[in-house]
């Protein structure tokens, strides 16, 4: 079934996306899978059913003329990829992956801080705590930055969404939807993830202030607390990111060579978020929580330079329109 959706999106493409053509294209994808269904009932295989649908088709062209459409210019089309339904669909998949496994490989690294912060807190009564908690150390981060690397071999893949690209008017139409139900689960994600960071500073009063703890188990406790509360950050946000993504690089065919060419202008400033900024947020988070002591709200960082990296955009957009 999904050759033939395949099939028809290839033969449309170049065509205007009106009401009609989107009507016209909706109501041949449903006649060729109530043919497909038929062929299948009465016994042939899949591709044999697939096969004779396609053959029967016949030349769109003759239809497109009925309705007075033309297609686009076709350099258009081979100029810019064009995103099904189901490339979209795995674009959302792997980016809750990629979001996940980078969360999961933060909290690895500060788990392994938190095994080496837990054994020195009983360095006292367990002989090599301290070697045993290195090596606790060194496990973990060793597992979180191979994440990191996968990971990151893997984001080369979907680079090309990073770029105009054309995209169908029901397609769009639906992602904006699905993106508009996902807002709740985003924004519940956003507020456990926050609270998680804020709780995080429980363990260490309590190591503090109370004979209940140790003040070094209570840090632990806390840098586990944080790394949970990172992977709703990375998972919720690289799904709603890539909805985003959507919304802004899918362009209709009509108008693509148009806004792609104002897109190209901001490339250079997302290269320099993405590939600079970002980065060099994470060592200041990680550099002054060491040196500082201060992991249980040195995470406002991260608060912090998301509202920086909005002023920046806003004034770069500035200075492009002057």
């Amino acid at each position: 079934m999904n050759t033939i959706r395949e099939y028809i999106e290839q033969m449309f493409k170049g065509v205007p996306m009106t009401e009609e053509t989107a009507q016209l294209k909706a109501d041949i994808l449903a006649n060729l899978e109530d043919k497909y269904t038929a062929l299948k009932d009465s016994g042939a295989s899949e591709h044999e059913a697939i096969g004779t649908v396609i053959a029967e088709f016949g030349d769109i062209d003759e239809l497109l003329e009925e309705f007075g459409v033309t297609r686009v210019n076709q350099q258009v089309t081979t100029n810019y990829e064009t995103m099904g339904e189901s490339d979209l669909r795995q674009y959302i998949q792997a980016k809750g992956k990629l979001g996940w496994n980078i969360g999961l490989g933060i909290l690895s690294i500060l788990a392994g801080m938190a095994g080496l912060l837990l054994f020195l807190a009983f360095q006292a009564v367990l002989p090599g705590a301290l070697y045993i908690g290195l090596f606790f150390l060194f496990s973990f981060s060793v597992i979180g930055i191979g994440l990191f690397i996968i990971e990151g071999m893997k984001a080369g893949d979907l680079k090309r969404f990073n770029s105009p690209y054309i995209i169908f008017p029901n397609d769009k139409e639906q992602f904006i939807s699905e993106q508009e139900d996902y807002k709740r689960s985003f924004i519940f994600s956003i507020v456990a993830g926050v609270s998680l960071c804020i709780m995080s500073i429980t363990p260490i009063l309590m190591g503090a202030l109370t004979t209940l703890l140790p003040v070094l188990v209570g840090v632990a406790f806390s840098l586990l607390l944080i790394g949970v509360g990172i992977i709703f950050f990375t998972y919720s946000g690289n799904i709603w990111n890539a909805y985003e993504n959507i919304k802004q690089n899918g362009k209709f065919v009509e108008v693509i060579e148009e806004e792609a060419a104002r897109d190209e202008r901001n490339r250079k400033m997302n290269y320099i978020i993405d590939e600079i900024y970002w980065p060099i947020i994470v060592v200041i988070y990680f550099v002054f929580s060491f040196t500082q002591g201060t992991w249980a709200w040195s995470w406002v960082i991260f608060v912090l330079a998301g509202a920086l990296e909005s002023t920046i955009k806003s004034l770069a957009g500035s200075w492009e329109k002057t």
